[in-house]
């Protein structure tokens, strides 16, 4: 497929890109999470078949700064999945 995109928008504000979807005047690629959770007339999600995608993401935290235990454990966890998988991108679900 030799496909050619023409972009005329780009947002950075998901709730607007959204607006822009279900007034029709295109589609957008956003995270699941970002997705309306509850039915709409006007919209519908599909996920990407592909190609695969994939999303580096960071930790930032204060410095000098003693984290909840909540906090602390969720740290924790997310590096042990980061370690589980070196070199490897997580791919987006």
């Amino acid at each position: 497929m030799n496909l050619r995109l023409q972009w005329f928008y780009t947002m950075t504000n998901l709730p607007t890109s959204l607006g822009l979807v279900e007034a029709g005047l295109g589609v957008s690629v956003m995270p699941k999470l970002a997705t309306p959770q509850d039915d709409q007339p006007y919209l519908t999600t599909r996920l990407p078949i592909a190609p695969d995608m994939s999303r580096s993401i960071g930790l930032v935290r204060r410095r000098q700064f003693r984290l909840s235990p909540a906090a602390g454990h969720f740290v924790e966890m997310l590096l042990g999945e980061w370690r589980e998988v070196p070199h490897k991108a997580i791919p987006l679900a």
